[in-house]
């Protein structure tokens, strides 16, 4: 595991849920390589969020009980564990995390994660065909930060 920026211990209020609980403004980025950490870290140093890279063998679930992150960025065809895994993994811990998947314009792969959304319920799914500009960047993590209770800003 790669620590892009430094790890701050508060959590996020989200209002009615216990400290052990909250979100805290962290963004899991699961990746072999490291564009898409690259990417959020710039927009992350901004907004004084925390982009914490995860190797895509990593246990993810165990990451999500150890970082609360407000979102997660995947590769949809990362070695150790497709974007499909990588949902159901988020369902089990909690279906309301936003979930951004680098998924490509193949509309098999892109029907699968829309059954795997369906099935296992989850709120908040991004798909983008590959890593978009600063501006998507931006919006989504506006987004998953006022979901989370993480940011109070709003995107314009």
């Amino acid at each position: 595991m790669d620590e892009i920026r430094g790890f701050k211990p508060s959590p996020c209020n989200q209002g009615g849920t216990t400290e052990r609980d909250a979100r805290r403004p962290i963004v899991l980025v699961i990746e072999d390589g490291s564009e898409l950490g690259d990417a959020f870290r710039s927009v992350g140093d901004c907004l004084d969020l925390t982009v914490t890279r995860v190797p895509s063998h990593e246990d993810l679930g165990a990451m999500l009980i150890l970082h609360r992150p407000m979102a997660v960025v995947a590769e949809m065809d990362a070695v150790g564990q497709d974007g499909c895994h990588v949902l159901m993994t988020i369902a089990e811990h909690d279906r309301e995390l936003p979930v951004l998947l680098i998924a490509g314009e193949d509309p098999t792969v892109l029907g699968a994660i829309d059954a795997v959304e369906e099935v296992w319920q989850l709120a908040f799914v991004a798909k983008w065909p590959r890593v978009l500009g600063i501006g998507a960047i931006v919006d989504f993590l506006f987004r998953a930060g006022r979901r989370g209770g993480c940011m109070r800003l709003m995107p314009v």
